[in-house]
């Protein structure tokens, strides 16, 4: 009689598992249904004037475009700056109205007497002020005339070639020189399945149909929608896997015990 009533009970847990189970294989996982634009690894799109490049691969992926970078610089009154291969000094004339400055090459004097066999090694200030050279023959001449000094002078609208970039002269003060210029750089957008994303003030989710394709869109909350459904068909699945691993434990401990060896 034992046996009996643990047989019916293990066929109804039996029953129990296959049915979970077969709930379980018929159920369809649901799948993302929102409208977008479909972009491959390597693909581009353009959008308020810039163009995207796609990035796709392994579920994840990347947008970059070329960004124009405004940029500035300021060259102090009285200091040296890199310009044409060599030093040149920054030289903002008192009084000028302080909309032009010029720029005069630094110069090794020492090394440029040491090398003229007809002038001294050194220089002196003549009462004016002036700093000159003093030739072998006692004569002098003002220093600037007789060095070979570079110089060229910009005002404010000019543009100048520094450290590789056309600079446009923004801004003389008294003190300061600021010039301005624009560079390209590259920026990237990172995407990820569900995650939103900001492309020229427009919000945007990506999925991934597959590691080499990505679908852009808008419609934020129909994939949320999707999210919850793929939320409640996991709970589901959970519980029936729940169901079969009972049901099968439970006939398997059943069987173990209606079978067990009487004694006497």
């Amino acid at each position: 009689m034992q046996r009996r009533w643990a047989t019916v009970c293990i066929a109804f847990f039996l029953v129990m598992a296959a049915s979970a189970y077969s709930l379980m294989a018929l159920a369809e996982q649901p799948t993302v249904d929102i409208e977008g634009e479909t972009y491959e690894n390597g693909s581009t799109f353009q959008q308020g004037g810039t163009t995207y490049n796609v990035s796709v691969g392994d579920g994840s992926g990347q947008l970059t475009y070329n960004e124009t970078v405004e940029n500035e610089e300021t060259f102090a009154n009285n200091t040296a700056i890199d310009y044409r291969n060599g030093s040149y000094n920054v030289s903002i004339e008192a009084g000028n109205g302080s909309d032009s400055f010029t720029l005069e090459e630094e110069l090794d004097v020492e090394a440029i007497l040491g090398n003229d066999s007809s002038v001294e090694n050194s220089t002196f200030t003549r009462d004016d002020g002036i700093e000159a050279v003093v030739y072998r023959n006692g004569t002098t001449r003002p220093l600037e005339e007789y060095v070979d000094r570079e110089a060229e002078t910009f005002s404010e609208g000019d543009q100048m070639e520094h450290d590789g970039e056309t600079k446009t002269v923004a801004n003389v003060t008294s003190e300061r020189v600021l010039v301005t210029w624009e560079t390209e750089e590259t920026q990237s957008i990172g995407i990820a399945e569900g995650e939103t994303f900001t492309v020229d003030d427009t919000e945007y989710i990506a999925t991934f149909p597959d590691d080499g394709t990505v679908v852009i869109s808008t419609q934020l909350e129909e994939y949320n929608s999707h999210e919850e459904s793929v939320d409640y068909y996991q709970e589901r699945t959970s519980g029936l896997l729940y169901v079969i691993i009972f049901s099968l434990g439970s006939s398997f401990l059943l069987a173990a015990l209606a079978f067990l060896p009487h004694r006497g």
